[in-house]
């Protein structure tokens, strides 16, 4: 199962840092890694033109590591600042920590709204 359905895509606006804003809206499968806040069937708005330098504490990111072996992209949230240019991350559900830090490479982009189901 795909980790995120591609079910729209916006473009326009024009960035300080990439020449557009790049919106993407998916529907979230069930995984219930992020429950109570997102839900399978929510549908959520990925900013990929949000800079990565401006990502903080608290906020939820896509983000893709191969070394976890999957094909999909994760959907978890920035629990701490891992210096000098990490970020530690977490699904609201999960017991522990992400295995791998998120780095500006792996990052895709940050959540900006939730429709719910």
């Amino acid at each position: 199962m795909k980790w995120l359905l591609l079910i729209l895509v916006l473009a326009g606006c024009s960035s300080t840092k990439k020449a557009s804003n790049k919106i993407f809206s998916y529907k979230l499968p069930d995984t219930g890694s992020m429950e109570p806040a997102l839900s399978g069937g929510d549908i959520i708005y990925l900013d990929y033109s949000f800079p990565y330098e401006y990502l903080k504490t608290g906020d939820i990111v896509a983000y893709y590591d191969d070394r976890y072996g999957m094909i999909n992209g994760i959907l978890h949230r920035i629990v701490k600042n891992s210096p000098p240019k990490e970020w530690v991350v977490k699904g609201d559900n999960n017991p522990s920590i992400d295995r791998y830090n998120l780095n500006e490479e792996s990052y895709y982009g940050k959540l900006i709204r939730v429709d719910f189901k």
